[in-house]
């Protein structure tokens, strides 16, 4: 299958699909165009990246949906703190504290989604993150700054009459 086949994008979305969005940590704004999923790891630093700029993309209107893909595998310690985070009381909270390199207070609950996210994220072929997904299931790579991001959405979207983004015009 080629990387735009229709095929391997009806996969690709009901993969995500299948991750509830109550599952996920979400960053949105109260209007948002676009809905990417993200796969992240609290130790990247390109994720970090992202998150940082997470008020940017809210701002272009683009919602931010994590799902955890700890790089270093199952068992690792990674997986216990992305674990702990999707366990906090305030996920957003304990997201940001993790990516800004704040100690993850050790956390277990009942059920976790991160080891099924994880295997999400392998069915899909992540092998790095941030691994973006547009809503059609195109995978638009890794990072992207908050321009560039919203103006690859609007060519998949085929917005042709989307303003430039500034500095691009």
């Amino acid at each position: 299958l080629s990387q735009s086949s229709v095929a391997l994008s009806k996969y690709r979305t009901d993969l995500l699909a299948s991750v509830k969005t109550s599952d996920r940590i979400v960053f949105a704004p109260p209007n948002a165009k676009y809905t990417i999923s993200v796969f992240t790891d609290i130790e990247c630093g390109y994720c970090r990246k992202l998150h940082g700029e997470i008020a940017e993309y809210n701002k272009r209107g683009i919602a931010i949906e994590y799902l955890a893909f700890p790089r270093m595998g199952l068992g690792s310690k990674d997986h216990k703190d992305m674990i702990s985070v999707w366990c906090a009381t305030d996920r957003k909270q304990a997201l940001t504290d993790a990516k800004n390199g704040v100690p993850v207070p050790q956390r277990q609950c009942k059920s976790t989604p991160v080891d099924m996210e994880y295997n999400v994220g392998q069915r899909l072929g992540i092998s790095g993150t941030p691994a973006i997904f547009a809503p059609d299931g195109t995978q638009l790579g890794g990072y992207l700054p908050p321009d560039k991001m919203r103006e690859a959405l609007d060519a998949l979207a085929g917005d042709t009459a989307a303003p430039a983004p500034a500095g691009l015009r």
